[in-house]
This record gives structure tokens, C-alpha cells and sequence, in this order.
């Protein structure tokens, strides 16, 4: 078994390399007029789950390769989780460094896209959440910070980080002989 050291190891080198392709995505997302904190649920999460299930995969692919194919699930589990958490963390400390550049107009973009979002879909969101929660949205939106997104990204991108991890380590572990 390698030391516990060896697993941080390839759980920074991916963990960066990932927020760094993460980082990427945000930024082309944003410039070629898409915000990436409103795009639609599914191309969002799909992109999630993408970006993070690929970059967990490899980095236990890569600690496997280098333990002489031995990857058990408490290895596994630690090193997806620390990979994940990385790429969020660092993905969030750009949004918020990002977002907080007023040169940028993320932030102001955002609320802005946001408001025209709740209002040309009210009666929908009005049938579906009720009146309060829609009004209380249109309220809160314009005092919306760069914090705010960044954690609002950090506590979504969470559950799915977690939900891979734990599919691949299933996958991904062999015992030795």
C-alpha cells in the first residue's frame, strides 16, 4: 500500500488540472453569452457531472495505476472526495474573485438575466413555487453578491461530487492478490 501521502499527491495534481478545466468552462460559458450559473438544469448538471466524474475517474485510475492496481474503497472514496473538493472549492473562489470585478458585469449580468428569467416565466413559476416565493426572489435578486454565487455553486456541485465518488469508488476498487 502506498502512504497516505502518495493519494494527496494525485489528489492536488487532478484536483487543480480539473479546477483549472472547470475555471475554463465558466469563462467560455460567460463569454460566448451563456451565463453559466443560469444555464438550463440539465446542460448544468450534465456539465457537472462530466467535468468532476472524468477528472475522479482518472485521479483513481492514476493512484490504482501507481499502487500496483490495488485501489480499496476507503482509498477511493478519500481521494474522489478530495479531487471534488478541490474543483469546487477553487471553482467558487473564482466566481467570486470573478464576479466580484465589477469590469466583468458577471455579477450584474447575472441578476440582470435572472430577473428576465422569473419574470417572462411567472405564471409558471407562480403555479408551480406560489406568489410569495416568486416575489420574494424578485426582492432578493438585486442584493445577490459574488459570495452569494460562489457558495450557491459550491453547495450544488457538492451532492453530485459526492454522488460520483461514491459510484466510482464502487467501480473502481480491486484488492490485491
Amino acid at each position: 500500500m502506498k502512504p497516505p501521502n502518495q493519494l494527496i499527491q494525485v489528489a492536488i495534481k487532478m484536483g487543480l488540472i480539473g479546477a483549472l478545466m472547470n475555471v475554463l468552462a465558466l469563462t467560455i460559458f460567460y463569454y460566448i453569452g451563456r451565463h453559466p450559473l443560469l444555464l438550463n438544469p440539465v446542460i448544468d448538471i450534465g456539465t457537472r457531472f462530466l467535468l468532476l466524474g472524468l477528472f475522479v475517474f482518472f485521479s483513481l485510475r492514476m493512484f490504482r495505476d501507481q499502487n500496483e492496481g490495488v485501489l480499496h474503497f476507503w482509498q477511493a472514496v478519500l481521494l474522489g472526495f478530495l479531487v471534488y473538493l478541490i474543483i469546487v472549492q477553487m471553482a467558487s473562489a473564482f466566481i467570486a474573485v470573478f464576479a466580484s470585478i465589477d469590469a466583468t458585469h458577471f455579477l450584474s449580468s447575472y441578476i440582470a438575466v435572472a430577473i428576465e428569467q422569473i419574470n417572462n416565466n411567472k405564471e409558471a413559476f407562480i403555479e408551480k413555487l406560489g406568489e410569495k416565493t416568486v416575489t420574494d426572489a424578485l426582492t432578493m435578486l438585486p442584493k445577490t453578491t459574488a459570495s452569494n454565487l460562489a457558495f450557491d455553486y459550491f453547495l450544488k456541485s457538492m451532492p453530485i461530487g459526492l454522488i460520483l465518488t461514491l459510484l466510482l469508488s464502487t467501480l473502481m476498487r480491486r484488492k490485491g492478490n
